[in-house]
């Protein structure tokens, strides 16, 4: 018999991290589902470990390193579900997580794919829910995607498999943005995107996108470009939309150490719309200043919950 759901893990060298992982799936109320995990190469023995301790979960070992993007498309590739899910090795699934998932699939069939909330835990272990209320209104879900994507992590998204049969595999050129690549091809065709607030995830941060800055920026760069090529956008909304990317990558620059790039990213800001970006700064200093007096927890008082 099939099961409802196929939940897809790609992993390399996080054998610890995808251990919560697996047993956050375990914790799940919704059961009829199978577990696929990709091994991308692995060298710390997380293939035998898995074999060992989790011998009903379908492994597929790459042999050497394909990259997320090539990894995942191999699990969707062998899932066998109606419904895909993605849980990163390094992120952690509250029980309710698939129920609501279902649910939500369930009661909004021309939806393609579901999304929940979700929280971050920071370095030390402090827990805080990301504000993901857009800046700015846009004028469809492309344009939201292109400027702000509300969708931090694929380990809060699950999908109909029919949508890989309509708009393809994930971008495998792309090492870090072929989600953000895959949204937008969702959003081009008219797919349709159903959010339940619940955080129903925990996430990871800071995750590896954050030491390769410069790579992300170059390939989002690459997929706005190929994205405005081909759906005509109006000047000033591509002016707006580069100054809220070059913004957001000056910051995670500096955050990083990295002046000469985080410098650059401001003054690209500035040159693509003045006013939008001394707004832009704005908006986000009040929201941080909301955030620093919002509702934090530590990890074990979350966990609790």
């Amino acid at each position: 018999m099939m099961p409802r759901v196929s939940i897809v893990i790609p992993t390399r060298n996080r054998r610890a991290s995808l251990e919560r992982s697996l047993a956050s799936v375990e914790a799940q109320r919704f059961r009829d589902f199978e577990v696929v995990v990709v091994d991308d190469g692995s060298v710390d023995g997380t293939a035998a470990w898995v074999r060992a301790r989790h011998p009903a979960v379908l492994l597929l070992e790459t042999g050497q390193s394909i990259g997320a993007a090539a990894a995942r498309n191999r699990g969707v590739k062998r899932a066998r579900g109606e419904i895909v899910a993605f849980l990163d090795d390094d992120d952690v699934w509250r029980p309710s997580f698939l129920d609501v998932q279902v649910a939500q699939l369930e009661a909004h069939p021309e939806a393609d794919l579901g999304t929940t909330g979700h929280v971050e835990i920071d370095t030390q272990r402090r827990v805080f829910r990301p504000d993901l209320r857009p800046l700015f209104r846009y004028p469809d879900a492309m344009a939201h995607f292109l400027a702000e994507c509300p969708i931090h992590t694929l380990s809060v998204v699950a999908c109909r498999r029919t949508v890989f049969e309509r708009i393809g595999s994930f971008d495998e050129s792309l090492a870090i943005v072929h989600d953000l690549d895959w949204y937008l091809r969702i959003a081009a065709t008219g797919g349709m995107m159903q959010h339940h607030p619940s955080a129903l995830v925990e996430r990871g941060v800071p995750g590896g996108l954050v030491t390769q800055h410069r790579h992300w920026f170059r390939e989002e760069q690459a997929v706005h470009r190929r994205f405005f090529d081909a759906h005509p956008v109006e000047r000033q909304r591509r002016r707006r939309v580069r100054a809220l990317r070059s913004l957001f990558f000056a910051k995670v620059a500096l955050a990083n150490a990295d002046l000469a790039f985080g410098l650059v990213r401001l003054a690209e800001a500035i040159l693509a719309s003045p006013l939008d970006a001394v707004q832009i700064a704005a908006l986000r200093l009040s929201r941080r200043s909301r955030r620093a007096t919002a509702e934090v927890w530590d990890l074990s008082a979350w966990e609790a919950r």
